[in-house]
C-alpha cells in the first residue's frame, strides 16, 4: 500500500465553484476600475483565464496556472482597451483574487468530510498533504475555516520558497519530510497539470473528476481516474493504488 498522499486543493479537496466565483468578480472589478462596461469585454476577460458558458475550461489558466499568470492572460485583453502596466497588475490581481476567497462569507464546499478522511489515512499509517498552485496564506485560510489543523501532514503551496506544479519540488519535500519514496506516494488531483506533476515526481498519478477534468482530460497522464476522493474511503480502492497493482487499478478507472 502507498504510505502517502498529496491532494490537489481545489477541485479535489473543496469545490472549485470558489474560484470560478472570484475570478469573475475580480473581473467585474478590474472593469469598474477602467471603467470598461461592455458585456463583449466581458465575455473576453473571461475567455482568456478559462471561464466559458459551460463553466471552467480544463486547460484554461484558472484550472492550473498561478495568479500571476492570470494577470498577465487578463492584461493582454484588457491591454487593447487601456494603457496597462503588467508589473503592477501582477501585484494587483492576485491581492483581488485572495481578497475575495478570503472574505468572511466565502464559502468551502468540502467534496467529503476532509476530518473523516484525515482520520481514516492515519489509522492506515497514510501520511496525507496537500499540493496547491494557490498561494500559501490561501491554503492556511481554507484549513482554518473549515477547521482542519491538525489534519494535514504537509502543506505544499506557493510561497515564494517552494515552486510551483508541475515541478516535483513539493512532492520531494513531502517525500524527505517523512522518509517516503516517491513511488510510495500518489498524487491525486483534477487537472492535466496534477497528473504532470505526479509523472515529474515519479509517483502515482489519480486523476479525479470532481473538478475542472473529464476523463479524456487525464486518461494520458493519470494512472487511474476516479470519481472523487470519496473512492478512497473503499479498501479496495485504496489498496490498489499501488504501483504493483496496475491490473486492479484499471478495474477501477472511472
Amino acid at each position: 500500500m502507498i504510505k502517502g498522499i498529496l491532494f490537489d486543493k481545489d477541485g479535489t479537496l473543496i469545490d472549485f465553484s470558489l474560484w470560478e466565483d472570484a475570478a469573475i468578480k475580480t473581473i467585474m472589478a478590474i472593469m469598474d476600475e477602467y471603467d470598461l462596461h461592455d458585456d463583449e469585454i466581458f465575455r473576453m476577460l473571461k475567455k482568456s483565464i478559462g471561464i466559458t458558458d459551460y463553466g471552467v475550461e480544463p486547460f484554461g489558466a484558472l484550472a492550473y496556472k498561478s495568479h500571476e499568470d492570470l494577470a498577465a492572460e487578463l492584461q493582454f485583453v484588457l491591454n487593447k482597451y487601456r494603457s496597462v502596466d503588467l508589473k503592477a497588475f501582477k501585484k494587483h490581481v492576485p491581492e483581488l483574487l485572495r481578497k475575495e476567497v478570503i472574505r468572511d462569507d466565502a464559502e468551502f464546499k468540502e467534496i467529503v468530510d476532509l476530518k473523516e478522511l484525515y482520520r481514516r489515512m492515519n489509522s492506515k499509517g497514510i501520511k496525507m498533504g496537500i499540493a496547491t498552485a494557490d498561494s500559501m496564506q490561501s491554503a492556511e485560510h481554507m484549513i482554518n475555516k473549515l477547521n482542519l489543523n491538525g489534519c494535514f501532514d504537509f502543506v505544499g503551496a506557493y510561497d515564494g520558497i517552494m515552486k510551483r506544479k508541475p515541478h516535483k519540488d513539493m512532492c520531494e519535500r513531502f517525500c524527505k519530510m517523512y522518509g517516503l519514496k516517491p513511488s510510495e506516494v500518489a498524487i491525486v488531483g483534477d487537472s492535466y497539470n496534477d497528473m504532470l506533476f505526479a509523472k515529474n515526481s515519479g509517483a502515482i498519478g489519480v486523476g479525479v473528476l470532481s473538478g475542472v477534468s473529464c476523463k479524456i482530460n487525464l486518461k494520458d497522464a493519470a494512472n487511474i481516474i476516479l470519481p472523487s476522493i470519496e473512492c478512497l474511503f473503499d479498501d479496495e480502492v485504496l489498496n490498489s493504488l499501488d504501483e504493483k497493482s496496475y491490473e486492479v487499478r484499471e478495474l477501477w478507472t472511472a
